[in-house]
């Protein structure tokens, strides 16, 4: 029996028992149809914001928040990070090529991330690619956790300030990379048994200890965010792996698959959504 006649069978089957037929063109639409459900859930929870004001994160729900978010970023604490990430971005590293070199010109490449890369069938995320090529330029410095990582993310997400986040799903090993991030949202985990959308969505808006919970809705827009508490910038993996700690848990290492897959679900959630960061966060 040829390839042909086995895939035909297959489907003929599946039709006779009621089951769907799934083309890699039901891809894009399933992940679609998920995001979907995911904001209306949250648009139902929060009728009076506008969808597009979901960028001001916990700041979006009332006017006291959005006049404390306004006043924060009157004068930003990050203008000297940014400075330093557009430097470090044209520096000549170790073989006397530049990050620039390596993946072109800053303006507008935040928006292209994260994205499903189908050579190797793995999302990249932006500071992943950033890390990787300072490595392969013989530089030691730039690393996961390092100020220099740090500062070139807030410079890369100023130069796509204004741009909007267009994530796609374009096939069914992308769509199942998206699915592994749905699951890692709605995961529990740790000693505390909870999951991200126990706080940011089905509690979101209300306290926990001295903090109001934010919305599940533009959570990739704004970061690398500049965190009053940490007085210092925090990149969106290493805000993830603060919030797994938060359940007692033991977080994914920064930059691998798990965080890699939940920041392409949010990314995806986040369509259409302006590109804010960095943006300055309690």
């Amino acid at each position: 029996m040829t390839m042909k006649k086995t895939i035909t069978t297959a489907a003929m089957l599946a039709l006779m028992l009621g089951a769907p037929v799934l083309q890699a063109a039901d891809a894009p639409a399933t992940a679609e149809a998920q995001a979907k459900e995911f904001r209306d859930f949250t648009y139902k929870r929060f009728p009076d914001i506008k969808p597009a004001d979901y960028i001001y994160g916990v700041y979006a729900l009332n006017e006291d928040y959005r006049s404390q978010f306004d006043a924060m970023n009157e004068f930003p604490p990050y203008d000297g990070a940014i400075a330093q990430g557009k430097e470090l971005w044209t520096k000549p590293l170790a073989n006397g090529k530049s990050l620039q070199d390596c993946l072109g010109q800053a303006k507008g490449l935040r928006a292209m991330y994260p994205f499903f890369d189908s050579a190797t069938n793995k999302v990249r995320v932006l500071e992943a690619d950033v890390i990787q090529c300072a490595q392969a330029y013989g530089d030691d410095k730039i690393k996961a956790k390092s100020k220099e990582i740090k500062n070139i993310s807030a410079y890369l997400s100023s130069e796509s300030r204004g741009l909007k986040v267009d994530v796609s799903v374009p096939n069914d090993k992308a769509l199942a990379a998206f699915e592994d991030g749905r699951t890692r949202f709605y995961q529990k985990t740790g000693q505390l048994n909870l999951s991200c959308a126990d706080c940011h969505q089905y509690h979101s808006g209300q306290r926990a200890r001295s903090e109001t919970l934010s919305p599940s809705i533009g959570k990739t827009a704004h970061f690398p965010s500049w965190r009053l508490k940490a007085d210092g910038l925090v990149p969106l993996h290493e805000r993830l792996s603060g919030c797994v700690k938060d359940t007692r848990a033991k977080p994914y290492a920064l930059y691998g698959s798990e965080f890699s897959n939940l920041e392409y679900f949010l990314a995806y959630i986040d369509n259409g959504l302006v590109i804010t960061g960095p943006a300055v966060r309690k």
